[in-house]
């Protein structure tokens, strides 16, 4: 027994590496975590990216992963990018445990298990809502699924207790992407051992909140989008609104929705997750019509935080589980054919390509060792490319604005018009060298150009990608 224990555990592990390295892969400064990474470092040195919009925006109020992940950089010394991905594999290779202990308790034979586990581990992209049922990023909503997946492997075999702490740490990580869990929960699963780790983690979360620090606009949770924020989040933040998407990928989910029933069906009445995750599933699909009226009509602030319609992973993340369990469980063509719905959502996806060149990094570190802590920076040619959020996470210098930083529209109105307003002001409709002084005049130390030569001015730097040149 201890031997299969072993085994397993080593293909676990083998399976958690290969999926880091190879499918979905994993990313760094891609994504979100260009934000977070520059708020943790202004939160250890306020003195850091003290200029740059950006950290007076930080979401980091109803959530653990800010002091998680300070606290093991200050434990181990360890760069950001170590801690996060740290933590990533970590929850990565729970979450396969729990898809294993969801097979085994479907009685598929370990071997069988596994080999949900890891087509589930593949991913999967949800188009529409923009989110991905493994997320490349090592980001909170990633860590949580992980742990939610663990803790429904746990529930599957009656460890009620372990089950309740395990999906309570995922609410402490990232609470929007584990609701439908707990409200599924609260229907089929109202044990006490599960729902005691929760009421400390919210008395946990509630005591953190209130000594969150480095605030300077707090989250409005309750009232209603003003117009111009309103259309400034259907512009930047285009996955919560339905009216922008639906058309062209809505249609998905009803079907996922279908597959994840059927299977549930053939599964049969044994299948002691049934229930549970048959109304999560019906969850996820109900957000599109709530989503529509409580955030399109009501204009609740609420919604573009908690992004409801990101439960829409669940239909695809439990069609490609519930699908790879029926393979094992039916014959013949109806085998293939539920192996074939598990692979596929995999099989589609794709990584996407690398924005740190060398280059990229070259600039980064001419910038954090020869210019002034302080110092502002523009890219004015990048646009809505993602280069320049890369530049700030690594030099640790300030960027007066950028195209990633506006997914904060979500949250922040002041932020949101401030951010516009900096956007319009300096990258509509094109960067011309007319621009300069005003520029300057907004505080702005250094232009990063790769195209335009800033005649009457020196090069401060240069390499074969980009030329720096110091305004003011």
């Amino acid at each position: 027994m201890t031997l299969r224990y072993l085994m397993i555990a080593l293909a676990i592990a083998v399976l958690t590496l290969l999926q880091f390295l190879y499918l979905p892969g994993h990313t760094y400064l891609q994504s979100d975590t260009q934000i977070y990474v520059p708020v943790f470092e202004h939160l250890l040195d306020p003195g850091v990216l003290a200029q740059d919009l950006l950290v007076t925006g930080a979401h980091l109020t109803f959530t653990i992963y800010d002091e998680v992940s300070i606290g093991l950089k200050r434990l181990t010394g360890a760069d950001f990018e170590w801690v996060l991905q740290g933590q990533q594999l970590l929850f990565r290779a729970l979450g396969l445990v729990g898809v294993f202990l969801i097979g085994r308790a479907a009685k598929l034979p370990d071997w069988a298990a596994l080999l949900v586990a890891a087509i589930s581990g593949a991913g999967a992209t949800i188009m529409g809502p923009a989110v991905l049922s493994v997320e490349y990023e090592p980001v909170p909503r990633g860590y949580a699924i992980g742990l939610l997946l663990f803790s429904m492997g746990l529930a599957a075999h009656g460890h009620w207790l372990a089950a309740g702490a395990a999906g309570s740490i995922a609410v402490l990580y990232h609470a929007p992407a584990v609701w439908p869990f707990w409200l599924a929960a609260l229907v089929f699963a109202r044990r006490m051992k599960l729902w005691l780790p929760l009421v400390a983690a919210g008395g946990l979360l509630a005591l953190l909140a209130s000594q969150q620090v480095g605030i300077q606009e707090h989250q409005n949770l309750f009232s209603r989008l003003a117009e111009d924020h309103a259309q400034l989040q259907i512009m930047r933040a285009s996955y919560n609104w339905v009216s922008v998407w639906g058309a062209q990928y809505a249609w998905h989910y009803p079907v996922a929705c279908v597959v994840c029933l059927v299977a549930l069906w053939r599964l049969g009445p044994e299948f002691p997750l049934r229930r549970l995750m048959g109304l999560m599933v019906l969850i996820g699909l109900f957000t599109l019509p709530a989503s529509y009226l409580l955030l399109e009509q009501v204009r609740w602030t609420l919604m573009p935080q908690l992004q409801p319609m990101r439960a829409l992973l669940y239909c695809i993340l439990f069609g490609v589980i519930l699908a790879g369990l029926a393979a094992y469980r039916t014959r013949g063509w109806e085998r293939v054919l539920w192996l074939a719905i598990a692979l596929y959502p995999a099989a589609v996806q794709k990584l996407p390509p690398p924005i740190e060149t060398p280059a990229l990094r070259e600039l980064t570190q001419w910038a954090r060792q020869s210019t002034p802590a302080g110092a502002v920076f523009l890219f004015p040619e990048e646009g809505r490319r993602l280069a320049p959020g890369v530049f700030r996470a690594r030099a640790l210098r300030a960027l007066y604005v950028d195209w990633k930083a506006g997914g904060q529209v979500n949250y922040f109105p002041v932020y949101s018009r401030e951010w516009w307003r900096r956007w319009n002001e300096m990258l509509v409709p094109s960067f011309t060298p007319e621009r300069v002084p005003l520029m300057a005049s907004r505080g702005i130390d250094y232009l990063v150009v790769s195209k335009t030569k800033l005649l009457g001015l020196t090069p401060t730097w240069s390499n074969t990608a980009y030329t720096v040149y110091r305004i003011r």
